[in-house]
């Protein structure tokens, strides 16, 4: 059977490491500290329970490694996969911190908030009932987590995708938010504030209409009413056909 190098203390021998692949190594149960790297790939490994604290770390690849229940506080650690990881229960605040991949984690309660991160991924985590207000964040994709029933107002979100998480009942209006999914939120009450600015892209878009008397442009009708309101969702067809009628003058 084929080990690793950890397994079998190659790495030892090997100076100025800076990346390490060890994916899918059945025997591997531990990670060693290992001076200098800044890159490692331990995914898949069914048995590691233990990764140790590796200074000057940059990324951690840990996906779906379903023994291991805690990732290390690593100081400068940038970027960090740790979706499928079933026995993870938390996640630790790791300075500087600024990509977080921790999807399809069933036993994850909660996400801290994290100073510096700005991309957040965390689908279909099923125990997930809460998203922190995180300064500075601009991606969030939390669709398909069951038990969360509300997004924050996070200043600064730009991307926010929560399709799929049916027990969702209100999205805050986001002033720099730019794209939103929010497909199959049954229980999404109709926003008043995104009301608001659904009137300003009727009016701007009549504007641009007006300017450039597109037919390519009118297409794109459709696609704005469904920024805010998506099939299902209360509010979406009362929305749509106000702004047809709008737009349509």
């Amino acid at each position: 059977m084929t080990m690793c190098i950890i397994c079998t203390g190659e790495y030892k021998t090997i100076e100025s490491l800076l990346k390490l692949y060890c994916s899918g190594c059945i025997r591997l149960t531990k990670i060693p500290v290992i001076p200098g790297l800044q890159k490692l790939d331990c995914s898949r490994c069914p048995n590691l329970i233990e990764i140790s604290v590796i200074p000057g770390l940059r990324e951690l690849n840990c996906l779906d490694c379903t023994s291991l229940i805690e990732i290390p506080i690593i100081p400068g650690l940038d970027e960090l996969w740790c979706s499928g990881c079933k026995s993870l229960t938390e996640i630790p605040i790791i300075p500087g911190l600024k990509y977080l991949n921790c999807s399809f984690c069933p036993s994850l309660t909660e996400i801290p908030n994290i100073p510096q991160l700005n991309r957040l991924i965390c689908l279909y985590c099923e125990s997930l009932t809460k998203i922190p207000v995180i300064p500075g964040l601009q991606t969030l994709n939390c669709g398909c987590c069951p038990s969360l029933t509300k997004i924050p107002v996070i200043p600064g979100l730009e991307y926010l995708n929560c399709s799929g998480s049916r027990s969702l009942i209100y999205i805050p209006n986001i002033s720099e938010l730019r794209t939103l999914f929010c497909y199959q939120c049954p229980w999404l009450t109709q926003n008043s504030e995104f009301e608001e600015n659904l009137k300003k892209l009727r009016f701007l878009q009549k504007k641009i209409r007006q300017l450039y008397a597109g037919k390519k442009l009118e297409a794109l009708s459709p696609q704005i009413s469904e920024i805010y309101y998506s099939p299902g969702c209360k509010g979406y067809e009362l929305a749509k056909r106000s702004f047809y009628t709008q737009t349509h003058e």
